[in-house]
């Protein structure tokens, strides 16, 4: 049976060729890289399609994201986490059950156990662990995240048309596509 979840990271280069000394510039376009998903299920029963489904309707199609955790346990570095403003010290971090973490504001690591910040598993928005730092980041200092753990990705549908009998085909034979969102 096929893994029911693939995934692929997506970024972005600016690309300028100049002909006449032959020389290619490029300018990395986004930071951080998101990740696209294809979830598939070759033997699901109508009734837990019919709940995808369901759930698919209430995000109206593409129109609403959504966060899920990524099934299973693997090691990431450099993860978004978002960008200080000078008054925020929660954020939501993109793992659940994370272990062998380490925080990071505009590149330098950052002490937990409440010199820094303080990490709470499970305590933030669906279940994702989140950090309270001591004093907000400063604005504009971007605040990144090694760990292992379940990725915590925010998504859409990349379909906003489907009907039932065609959402089922995707779902069963070529896979439902979600395209990945810089997390939140």
């Amino acid at each position: 049976m096929k893994n029911p979840i693939s995934q692929g990271l997506r970024t972005k280069t600016l690309f300028s060729e100049f002909e006449d000394l032959g020389e290619e510039k490029r300018r990395q376009k986004k930071l951080f890289p998101t990740r696209d998903f294809s979830i598939g299920y070759e033997w699901i029963s109508k009734e837990e399609a019919r709940t995808l489904w369901e759930f698919y309707k209430a995000r109206a199609g593409a129109y609403e994201a959504f966060n899920f955790f990524h099934p299973w346990s693997d090691t990431y570095d450099g993860e978004y986490v978002g960008t200080g403003d000078g008054s925020t010290t929660v954020f939501n971090l993109p793992a659940e059950n994370s272990s062998d973490y380490t925080v990071y504001v505009d590149g330098v690591e950052q002490t937990g156990g409440g010199d820094d910040y303080t990490f709470s598993a499970g305590g933030g928005t669906d279940g994702a662990d989140k950090i309270t730092f001591t004093s907000a980041p400063a604005a504009g200092k971007r605040i990144t995240y090694d760990f292992t753990g379940n990725l915590k990705v925010r998504g859409r549908f990349i379909e906003d048309k489907l009907d039932w009998d065609t959402f089922y085909d995707r779902l069963t034979n070529m896979g439902l596509k979600i395209k990945g969102l810089l997390n939140a």
